[in-house]
């Protein structure tokens, strides 16, 4: 069996479970040796017996105790940097896959712990407890070292086979818990939609089929699972029962089995058995959590995003020989270009040619085809045409923890949006959870600019940022951006006229290149 598993740890692992399992069969035999002389002996008992039957009780429990707080420290540790590889592959394309995304971080990751936490731990310390099992019965009492040799293959053949059967199963399940996930938050997503077009019965048959469909498959999952147990059960009756008929023959019939063998042979196996039984239920699980690790495997395996085409500068940002491209179309080819640390760049062209994408090029999310992209400080503004929001609160965001609670208000009502904010409920500590933000569009956008006003980056990215602006707001919002570009670079991907008038430089995206426009 092939352990999806670093073998620095496989090897950790099995020395303190090899360990362990001997101190066990170490205190089996001091106790066994203990009772022989109480029972059958003078009843003097030496007091090292109990002694050394003390120490290796206290080093099994401990080590025992050790060996399920390291195996569990490294598996979760494994998980948590596996979920942060995978959402730092996040890239441009990543909000097409978001529904991909949140699966494999929040639901298959997860489901895969038990994988690296219990499954690979238990085959590890089952494999040792066999190993010492037999051969410390094979000096004590050969007939029962036998007994468990010849039993012992039909507990992992058992569950070879269900678990086969299982990680087929899992695999569809995992299937329908994704196209369930997929279509419930393009539900919530789509809500008014489907409202306007009147399509709630389609959607709700289609719910329906699918809550069918994975309660099918959940039901054969949990089948094979009571079908493993249920055997798993009568093969550990069924050993045991054989070792202890053949103690009794022994000691009943032919008389030749000591206290000592006897009652060693019968504290060992049903450790024995029960190593196998755990052995036989871990596997089941570990094929369940291989069937979600397939289904993440697309994130996990992904390449890291490669953040070396970008570089610095003197200027505040500047493009050598970049181009860009998204899927096979190339967007931008061999531009060359440099901004300058102060004032306002507008950048403008028909939708969907790469305006947006030259932005997250700057910022680090899309990498370009070819060239490199240059920055003067990472430290960088960005005003989107999308929600961005963290679970936060409105003063959190402004602020990010540095400025004051009368710093933020003095900002706000200088975008003239603070009486708004003020009837909230709990003012500037109104919570924003899930994006979900009591504000318009338009002071949403001002919101942003709040943030970027009172952190001051040196280069700030607008994306459309007078879109959803009245005309009376978008005065104030340009006359602030005609102070910001007096201290900051400013690149601004523009529809609106009034935009063009505060630009210090123009730049039109057309046939795959950037052309300066006159003033």
């Amino acid at each position: 069996m092939k352990l999806r598993f670093p073998g620095k740890y496989i090897v950790v692992f099995a020395l303190i479970s090899a360990v362990t399992i001997i101190c066990y069969t170490a205190f089996g035999h001091y106790l066994s040796l203990l009772l022989s002389e109480i029972v059958v002996g003078d009843g003097n008992v030496q007091q090292s017996l109990i002694m050394w039957m003390m120490v290796f009780f206290i080093m099994f429990i401990t080590l025992k105790a050790l060996y399920k707080y390291y195996t569990s420290k490294t598996a979760h540790g494994r998980i948590r940097k596996m979920s942060e590889d995978v959402v730092g592959k996040i890239d441009d394309e990543t909000n097409k896959k978001s529904e991909s995304l949140m699966n494999a971080v929040f639901v298959h990751i997860e489901k895969y712990r038990s994988y690296e936490a219990t499954f690979i731990p238990a085959v590890i310390d089952t494999m040792f407890k066999l190993i010492v099992i037999i051969a410390a019965l094979s000096f004590v009492h050969l007939n029962a070292a036998l007994i468990l040799l010849f039993t012992a293959p039909f507990v992992p053949l058992y569950y070879v086979l269900v678990g086969l059967k299982t990680r087929d199963e899992s695999a569809k399940l995992a299937d329908d818990f994704d196209n369930m996930g997929t279509l419930f938050l393009n539900l919530v997503r789509g809500k008014d939609t489907v409202k306007y077009t009147q399509s709630e019965k389609n959607v709700i048959n289609r719910l329906e089929e699918d809550n069918v469909s994975f309660v099918k498959n959940t039901m054969a999952v949990l089948k094979y699972a009571f079908q493993s147990s249920l055997m798993l059960e009568f093969i550990t009756i069924l050993g045991i029962g054989l070792v202890a008929l053949e103690i009794g023959l022994q000691i009943i019939v032919f008389e030749n089995i000591s206290f000592y063998a006897a009652f060693f042979t019968l504290l060992l196996a049903p450790e024995f058995y029960n190593a196998l039984k755990v052995m036989g239920v871990e596997f089941h699980n570990g094929r369940l959590a291989e069937g979600h690790y397939k289904k993440a495997e697309e994130w996990i395996n992904k390449e890291e995003k490669n953040t070396d085409y970008r570089g610095r500068t003197e200027s505040a940002a500047a493009f050598e020989n970049v181009s860009i491209k998204i899927g096979s179309r190339t967007l931008l080819k061999d531009i060359n270009l440099s901004f300058d640390k102060t004032g306002l760049t507008a950048v403008t062209g028909p939708s969907g040619l790469g305006k947006s994408t030259l932005l997250r090029s700057v910022l680090g999310l899309h990498e370009p085809s070819a060239g490199t992209v240059y920055v003067g400080d990472e430290n960088i503004g960005y005003i989107s045409d999308q929600v961005y929001f963290s679970d936060t609160t409105i003063y959190e965001y402004v602020s990010g923890g540095i400025y004051t609670e009368q710093e933020v208000e003095n900002i706000l009502e200088k975008l003239n949006m603070l009486r708004s904010i003020q009837n909230l409920d709990a003012g500037i500590h109104t919570e924003i959870v899930n994006h979900n933000i009591p504000l318009s569009g338009g002071e949403i956008v001002r919101l942003k600019l709040a943030r970027v006003l009172m952190h001051s980056p040196p280069l700030i990215l607008m994306d459309e940022p007078t879109e959803f602006l009245d005309a009376e707001t978008e005065e104030l919002v340009l006359a602030y951006l005609k102070e910001l570009k007096t201290r900051s670079a400013v690149i601004a991907v523009v529809h609106r006229k009034k935009m063009l008038n505060i630009a210090d430089a123009h730049y039109e995206l057309q046939n795959q290149s950037l052309v300066r426009c006159s003033r």
